[in-house]
């Protein structure tokens, strides 16, 4: 492999430049093998059924399946697409900007892994959904009381879901027992 084009690898061989890596077929085979991953260390969770509850497995067998199907689309779909762009000389998948809006994107999760720590999972996901709309939306105008409505009805959704739906715990935050404040 050598040579760039547009910030995409160009393989040579002999002087002659064949196909440019097309990074759609890329991610959807790396997403399959991690799901492969993941069907293979659900298998290994031991089955305990409590009466007719699905059990643990249930959840990480949809979502290794679901990201098995959303590759394959991916990989037909937006691999013609891609094809097509890299026939044209699209313009690099990444420029500086993306490269730094990836970046600040990484650091916000990381933020959000540890204020959960702090200021529970309710509070944590409705800010955090809001940084990543605000991050994500670049230069695209968005209505900002549909974003706080969706933040706060997403964190909420998921919140409530898992600790009154699933009676799965999440964490409510040292903050507010601190404080003396009791969080739902």
């Amino acid at each position: 492999m050598s040579g760039c084009s547009h910030g995409r690898p160009v393989f040579k061989k002999k002087g002659k430049s064949m196909k440019k890596v097309n990074r759609t077929y890329i991610m959807g085979i790396v997403f399959i093998v991690l799901a492969a991953i993941v069907i293979y260390q659900t298998s290994l969770i031991p089955t305990k059924l409590v009466s007719n509850e699905p059990g643990p497995k249930l959840f990480p067998y949809i979502s290794a399946i679901g990201m098995i199907v959303m590759a394959i689309l991916s990989m037909i779909f937006d691999g013609k697409k891609e094809k097509e762009e890299n026939a044209k000389g699209a313009a690099p998948y990444l420029d500086m900007n993306g490269w730094k809006r990836l970046g600040l994107i990484m650091l916000e999760c990381v933020i959000f892994c540890v204020a959960m720590k702090y200021i529970g999972f309710w509070i944590t996901s409705m800010l955090g959904m809001m940084m990543f709309i605000l991050t994500l939306k670049v230069d695209k105008k968005i209505n900002l009381l549909f974003a706080i409505l969706f933040s706060i009805a997403l964190g909420s959704l998921c919140y409530f879901g898992f600790t009154k739906g699933f009676n799965i715990p999440l964490p409510k935050g040292i903050l507010w027992e601190v404080i003396g404040i009791q969080m739902p």
